[in-house]
């Protein structure tokens, strides 16, 4: 895996397009890996970091084969060199995490899936999530080591509708469970609204 950071230039249009529509963001970064995406051998995962208000945007991106950012606009973003991500994961590591995701469930009556409202339903379905995926959620004095920073809704046109969609920032701390498991997840990321910019776990020790 590679790992990428992108900080976007406001005075190009081009950015501040993609930054008023994920579906955009993703088309854009999706230029960096086509042939790879052309192949189905790439899972392209970004997320959009938390900055202060006077910092320019932080665009963070992960993915399976290594990218080429020159196909981006001229001006769009100041591109860091991407950095080979090869994690070396045993069961019982405990490491910090970030994951911007969207907790939701299916409704039985409509089919379509309904973001979760309380904070102990999105913190019970990042317990889930992540123990399906290789790891465990740990606790302590029944409360979860895992804090919600952000919780916000995207507005997305798609088909001519105005859709908006739940997106929760998650930090806190996991352990490895299943190391083959937990690697796969990292490839794949956690949930729906991928082309979102969700989805995509980070880990640091």
């Amino acid at each position: 895996m590679w790992i990428s950071k992108l900080v976007l230039n406001l005075r190009s249009k081009a950015a501040r397009r993609d930054l008023a529509n994920p579906y955009e963001m993703h088309r854009t970064l999706s230029r960096g890996v086509s042939e790879a995406l052309k192949e189905g051998r790439e899972r392209l995962l970004w997320r959009l970091e938390p900055t202060r208000t006077v910092d320019a945007p932080v665009v963070l991106v992960q993915t399976l084969s290594p990218p080429d950012w020159s196909l981006l606009e001229e001006g769009y973003a100041t591109v860091y060199p991407p950095k080979p991500f090869h994690p070396v994961l045993h069961e019982g590591q405990v490491l910090r995490f970030r994951l911007r995701a969207n907790p939701s469930k299916r409704s039985k009556e409509r089919g379509e899936r309904v973001a979760l409202k309380t904070r102990e339903e999105k913190l019970a379905w990042l317990a889930r999530k992540l123990g399906e995926g290789g790891f465990r959620l740990p606790y302590r004095e029944d409360q979860p080591l895992a804090v919600i920073r952000q919780d916000t809704f995207l507005e997305v046109r798609k088909g001519g509708h105005l859709l908006q969609v739940q997106a929760v920032l998650f930090e806190g701390t996991l352990e490895v469970v299943n190391p083959e498991k937990a690697l796969e997840t990292l490839r794949r990321g956690i949930g729906p609204g991928k082309a979102l910019g969700l989805g995509l776990l980070s880990l640091h020790p």
